[in-house]
Parts: structure tokens; sequence; C-alpha cells
């Protein structure tokens, strides 16, 4: 497959880890921030799981991997945004996925070979360092979205939150591999 062309399976892949990524943080995260960090705002997430996704999709597709974002990131702000008290401008999805996309070329990150990239240390801690530029170049852009002007508070939250909820996600993706390398390895 050429690496300009798009494919239809790898968007629906994309989209259903997106929106799972998303459904666990507000299904599962955000309740449970409400519980035990009351004084946080729910304009964002202390463990935000999709920045995981969208690293790891732009990491590993290029713009492919923005343009495949771009739908099930909208159908989570609008699931998010209308019928609850938050607000978020409809530039959120973009600035994002934008944000993302130029801290992963910015980090250099040119795979060739999904497989040789997933075992690959080096290449985990420069997805790492990807996200971590991706999450600050996200948190500024989205505080100066949401405030007209640069808020720390807002950038450092949606910061923290992008930071915690990518490591978390790919700490879940590590103990994955491990078990399927495991399981695989078992005498049949």
């Amino acid at each position: 497959m050429s690496k300009q062309t798009l494919s239809f399976g790898l968007f629906i892949i994309v989209s259903v880890g997106y929106i799972a990524a998303y459904t666990v943080t507000n299904g599962f995260i955000l309740p449970l921030q409400k519980i035990i960090l009351p004084d946080v705002p729910i304009l964002f997430s202390v463990l935000f799981l999709p920045h995981g996704i969208r690293v790891l999709a732009i990491w590993l597709l290029g713009w492919r991997g923005a343009l495949y974002l771009l739908p099930s990131s909208y159908v989570m702000w609008a699931i998010t945004v209308w019928g609850s008290e938050i607000e978020l401008s409809a530039l959120h999805p973009v600035v994002s996925i934008a944000c993302v996309y130029a801290a992963v070329m910015l980090v250099g990150l040119r795979i060739g070979s999904v497989i040789q990239t997933l075992v690959d240390m080096t290449t985990w801690k420069q997805c790492l360092i990807a996200g971590l530029v991706g999450s600050v170049f996200n948190g500024l852009g989205l505080a100066m979205l949401s405030q007209g002007d640069f808020s720390w508070y807002i950038m450092s939250g949606y910061t923290f939150g992008d930071i915690a909820g990518q490591i978390v996600l790919m700490l879940i993706l590590i103990l994955i591999m491990r078990l399927s390398r495991t399981v695989h390895s078992l005498p049949e």
C-alpha cells in the first residue's frame, strides 16, 4: 500500500480507538475526577486518553492519521458539548490535531514499518517526547481558544491531562503487547 493512499480499515481502527479512549475518559475518569478532585474544572481531564490515540495515529500514519481523527474528534466534541455545560469551541478538535501533527513533525518521527516501530523502545521514547511537545502546543492553543488570551491555569490543565493520558495509554499498549507475546509463546 502506498503511503499516500487512504485506507477505510485504518480509518475505522483510528476512529474506534479514539471513541473508545474518549468514552473511557468521559464515562469513568471524569466522574472519578469529580469525586476525588472536585475543584478541578470539568473543562479538562487529569487523564485524557484520547491524546495518546492522536499521537499514535499521527506518529504511525502522518497526515492520514490527522485526517482519520477528524470525524471521530468531531463526533466526541458534539457529544461532549451538546446537552452539557461545557463550552468548547468548534475549533477544539482541529487545534488539537494540528498541535499533535506539528509536534510529531518537529520531533521528526518518520516511521516506515509499524511492526518495527512497536518493538523499538527508542521509538517509544521519541513518541513520548512528541506527545509531550504536542500536549504543550495543545495546552497553549486550547487555552488561547478558550479564553481569547493566554491562561497558564487552562494551559497547564490541558497539558497535564494530555501527558498523563498518553503515558497511561502507552503503558496499557505495552502491557497488551507483552501479554500477547507471552500467550503466543505458550506451548499448544
